[in-house]
């Protein structure tokens, strides 16, 4: 691993040399393709993770059988940071979207890293806020509104983390994103998203084609999530 390549992201750039050599000290490169675990559901969490490059997704298990989208990471997450700090169970399983290349680093050394260097303790917290923010909207969403609004909330969401603005200003998502991933990031079924995607196609909103999803109109999506009158 080259040495500075965690100090090139935003969340280590201001770490001194020496607690950066101490947390670099047992971390390792780590490749997965896509389809691929990179840890499984209530496996012990030791080690957390920077994404480089590539797209993760974070499925959750319910008892009932289901499985439950949780979050989505691109480059420049970390992923499994809290858990790994208190050695805790992994809450969910990280699946590759495609091929990823990731910085494993260790719970236990980010701690002693934290407690020597205030800004990137505050940095964490900061993170752990946002994030918890963003679950408690996710909450709100499904007991309150509509199963478009949650979608077109989750594809306004996607469109500002994987998003490619186009020439014509159409966004590309760029990640792979089936209907079963859409279902299961919102808390419905299959066929609901699949007639809601045809609907959205036929009125030119959103191109969808498989795995794929380009949004023609962001603007219409914006206000379909915010319950707006045409």
């Amino acid at each position: 691993m080259k040495a500075h390549s965690l100090k090139q992201t935003e969340f280590f750039a201001d770490l001194p040399l020496p607690l950066y050599e101490r947390l670099m000290s047992s971390a390792r490169l780590q490749e997965i393709e896509s389809g691929a675990l990179l840890f499984r559901q209530g496996e012990p969490a030791r080690v957390f993770y920077l994404l480089q490059r590539g797209r993760l997704r974070l499925v959750q298990h319910t008892p009932e059988g289901k499985d439950v989208t949780l979050a989505t990471f691109g480059e420049g997450d970390l992923i499994g940071l809290i858990v790994a700090l208190n050695s805790e169970p992994y809450p969910a399983t990280a699946e590759a979207l495609e091929r990823c290349e990731l910085v494993a680093m260790q719970g236990a050394l980010m701690w002693e890293v934290m407690l020597q260097h205030a800004p990137l303790a505050v940095r964490v917290v900061r993170m752990l806020a946002a994030r918890l923010h963003e679950a408690h909207e996710r909450i709100r969403e499904l007991s309150a509104e509509r199963v478009q609004q949650r979608l077109a909330r989750s594809l306004v969401r996607l469109a500002h983390k994987v998003g490619v603005e186009q020439a014509d200003g159409s966004i590309y998502l760029n990640m792979r994103l089936s209907r079963q991933d859409l279902a299961q990031m919102n808390g419905t079924t299959l066929e609901t998203v699949s007639r809601t995607l045809t609907a959205w196609q036929r009125e030119g909103i959103l191109e969808a084609k498989r795995e794929q999803i380009t949004l023609l109109k962001p603007e219409a999506l914006i206000a379909i999530a915010d319950d707006l009158p045409n």
